[in-house]
């Protein structure tokens, strides 16, 4: 990409510039409005104000990205604490219909006596 310096250049030089390139193929033509910025407004000031707006929108962009994060992560865990657990665990007492002593004699040929 070639750039195009402009020297010695007032406010008069300010307008419609067209570039025209051309070669065997054919030939494209692009047209630009130039802005000529007086003295009191140096490239490099304009420069600085570009460069403000930049870092004013990356700043902007990190705080949204950084709150969007934060808040997946509440989301994240408010779901884990408030969720339905997968199942519940089954607790037997002594006395409940499903914990029952049977009194069941032992086969001494397949087990191990009980009462030992």
């Amino acid at each position: 990409m070639d750039q195009l310096t402009l020297h010695n250049v007032t406010v008069a030089d300010a307008g419609w510039y067209t570039c025209v390139v051309s070669n065997r193929y054919g030939q494209r033509q692009q047209s630009s409005w130039i802005e000529v910025l007086k003295a009191n407004q140096s490239a490099l000031d304009a420069g600085r104000t570009s460069s403000s707006v930049h870092v004013l929108v990356l700043v902007v962009v990190i705080i949204a990205f950084s709150l969007l994060a934060a808040a997946a992560v509440i989301v994240a865990v408010c779901w884990q604490r408030h969720r339905p657990p997968k199942s519940r665990p089954l607790v037997l007492k002594e006395n409940s219909i499903y914990f029952q002593p049977l009194n069941l004699p032992v086969d001494p040929e397949w087990e191990i006596s009980r009462y030992q």
